[in-house]
């Protein structure tokens, strides 16, 4: 039997530690706080994953994590299939349901954070193992599924 996990006690201590970090205004943080953030909210994370996590959010949101976003980063973390749908939606960023080979690219960013061996994975090999349907594209769903699948086998 596992343990029921309290959302809204969870979330409560999410805003009350990105609330209280030195750098926040107006619903918002920069990349300096990730540090502290992450130790605050518990997320266990190596020096090396979190200034890997600070380039990647320098680098594609200009170093600045908003209030939405890091709750919805944040809650996720306690459900892992819920981060990859997150995930798979913050990356299509043609807003079409699938993933492109650009899009792709983050993709490799986010996973190999958590898995280094991931580097190097082609495209072609994602539309390969996430296709399930066969249709030769990679939905919001089915790239949530894979990227569950390797976030959960990295940390097992």
């Amino acid at each position: 039997m596992t343990a029921e996990v309290d959302y809204r006690g969870k979330i409560r201590e999410l805003i009350k530690a990105f609330k209280s970090m030195p750098t926040y205004k107006d619903g918002s943080v920069t990349t300096k706080d990730f540090p502290a953030l992450i130790k605050a909210i518990e997320f266990g994370r190596t020096d090396e994953q979190i200034q890997t996590y600070v380039d990647y959010w320098d680098k594609k949101h200009g170093g600045v994590l908003t209030t939405e976003d890091y709750l919805g980063v944040a809650t996720a973390l306690y459900r892992t299939s819920e981060f990859a749908r997150q995930f798979a939606i913050s990356v299509d960023h043609d807003k079409d349901g699938f993933i492109s080979s650009k899009e792709f690219l983050e993709i490799v960013d986010l996973v190999s954070i958590h898995d280094p061996k991931f580097v190097g994975k082609s495209y072609d090999d994602f539309v390969s193992e996430a296709d399930t349907n066969c249709d030769g594209k990679v939905s919001i769903e089915e790239c949530a599924v894979w990227v569950e699948s390797k976030v959960n086998k990295s940390v097992e």
